[in-house]
């Protein structure tokens, strides 16, 4: 019969194929890698990843090397763990093999975020592929001062870059970001095919302002 501690230890463990996302780097210049669960023996706080290398600026990860994995846990949440890199082999395919350093925890907890849920949509969405702004369909679904969520009619992928132009109905011209992708994942609800989320690239102190006074001022309005 299982023991209580092998059964906490398997819900802890990520599924073998588990999509999840590996950044590396400063925490501000944060660059992320598209990453594949090989397993996942959580007693041992080991992970093997096979690590999608397969833009010109990615780079292979240096034994020791500190870096953060963020992976959909406990019924759809959103969180992140710091690790050490023990191995990683080279290739647009890496075998990775990493050694927990701290505690799972929640992205809006590790962030001290406020977000606040929406349904907003933008007045022009963008992909950037194959060299180029391909236009595609989004819905704002929520909003902190760093990051967003949307829904989407088409799939994109870890890394991508999206631009969005968003009215905020503050009497201003719409809103302009650009984001990377740091998770996607097929939507349960009719009407949009994917939801991903990420966070701001470029954001000016004005327009970071401006996302901030909007975030409260929803909240406010719902109070």
């Amino acid at each position: 019969m299982i023991t209580e501690t092998e059964l906490e230890a398997l819900l802890e463990t990520l599924a073998r194929d588990q999509r999840v996302t590996i950044g590396f780097g400063d925490s501000n210049r944060r660059g992320w890698f598209r990453a594949q669960v090989v397993s996942h023996d959580a007693a041992a706080g080991q992970l093997v990843l096979t690590c999608f290398m397969d833009r010109t600026t990615d780079r292979a990860l240096e034994e020791g090397e500190r870096v953060v994995v963020a992976a959909i846990r406990n019924e759809d949440e959103l969180q992140s763990v710091p690790m050490d890199v023990e191995h990683s082999s080279a290739g647009p395919e890496a075998t990775v093999r990493l050694r927990i350093a701290g505690s799972w925890q929640r992205e809006d907890e590790r962030r001290n975020q406020v977000r606040v849920p929406l349904q907003l949509h933008a007045t022009r969405a963008r992909r950037w592929t194959a060299g180029a702004w391909r236009d595609l369909d989004a819905t704002l679904i929520d909003l902190s001062s760093r990051g967003v969520g949307v829904s989407l009619d088409q799939e994109v992928h870890i890394g991508d870059r999206l631009s969005l132009a968003v009215p905020l109905a503050d009497g201003q011209p719409d809103l302009r970001v650009t984001f990377e992708v740091r998770h996607v994942r097929p939507h349960t609800k009719p009407g949009q095919a994917w939801r991903a989320g990420g966070l701001f690239r470029t954001s000016t102190p004005a327009d970071h302002e401006r996302v901030i006074r909007f975030i409260y001022a929803e909240l406010r309005s719902r109070q």
